[in-house]
């Protein structure tokens, strides 16, 4: 969290997004995200969800009002060629680890079964991290990579961190509630046992909003400095051994 503490603060005078890693993959988009960051101070008060076919899109998540931040994309053809083959082998070990985007590669050479695509799935996962250790200036990303074929985390609910990254790469995509329709009494011990549209969270009308395979999100957490305890309210979306999920989500570490 030192990091994003010192990220964050209004009297920055150098580009917060400048990469830690010096990684050729992003350091044209760390230009554009550090001239980016920079107008965020004098735009007019931003939509708490921001959507768009513009990766810049997630740097505006260190607007103060802004609470998710979206890029909106189709995964390359090689990749989900990959991701398919991943579906139809049907089992895949949960991986889990902190590296540098420059190991990354590495790791997941190693980790993850070959394929003739594996190396194209592969730059998409470090072009994700590079980002996002661009992004929080961060030397070094949590990643989690899992086949997931039963929800993981089926009830809405905010994470205790800063603020994560997330990629559906397959299946039905991460579900999220504006907090204006939100009661957080209810949320965890809260609820007192009732599922959560029976508890009294959100509205019995409310239709959660669900993002697109593919699509990369960037979420706060509970622990934002001077947002604390304002995090996205999201859960995982239902998912089955014929109705698996392919599921990415990076940390500030």
């Amino acid at each position: 969290m030192t990091a994003l503490n010192n990220i964050i603060k209004p009297e920055a005078q150098q580009a917060p997004f400048c990469s830690a890693t010096n990684s050729s993959i992003t350091r044209q988009l760390a230009g554009d995200l550090s001239q980016h960051c920079f107008t965020l101070r004098h735009r007019p008060k931003q939509e708490a969800y921001q959507l768009d076919n513009d990766p810049l899109v997630l740097a505006n998540i260190y607007d103060a009002e802004v609470r998710l931040t979206c890029w909106q994309r189709d995964l390359d053809a090689n990749s989900l060629a990959y991701v398919n083959w991943l579906l139809e082998r049907g089992r895949l070990l949960p991986l889990r680890l902190v590296a540098s985007p420059e190991t990354l590669t590495e790791h997941l050479m190693q980790d993850l079964p070959d394929h003739p695509n594996r190396n194209d799935f592969i730059k998409d996962v470090v072009y994700l991290a590079d980002m996002f250790a661009c992004l929080f200036g961060l030397e070094e990303v949590g990643v989690r990579l899992s086949l997931l074929k039963e929800a993981m985390c089926p009830r809405f609910h905010v994470d205790r961190i800063g603020a994560r990254m997330v990629c559906t790469y397959a299946g039905s995509a991460t579900q999220w509630l504006p907090n204006e329709v939100v009661d957080r009494s209810k949320l965890g011990r809260g609820s007192n046992g009732l599922d959560d549209h029976e508890s009294g969270l959100y509205p019995a009308e409310t239709i959660p909003n669900q993002m697109r395979a593919g699509d990369v999100i960037i979420m706060k957490g509970d622990t934002w400095p001077e947002q604390e305890g304002q995090g996205l309210v999201h859960r995982s979306p239902a998912c089955t051994p014929q109705a698996p999920r392919l599921f990415l989500s990076m940390d500030v570490m």
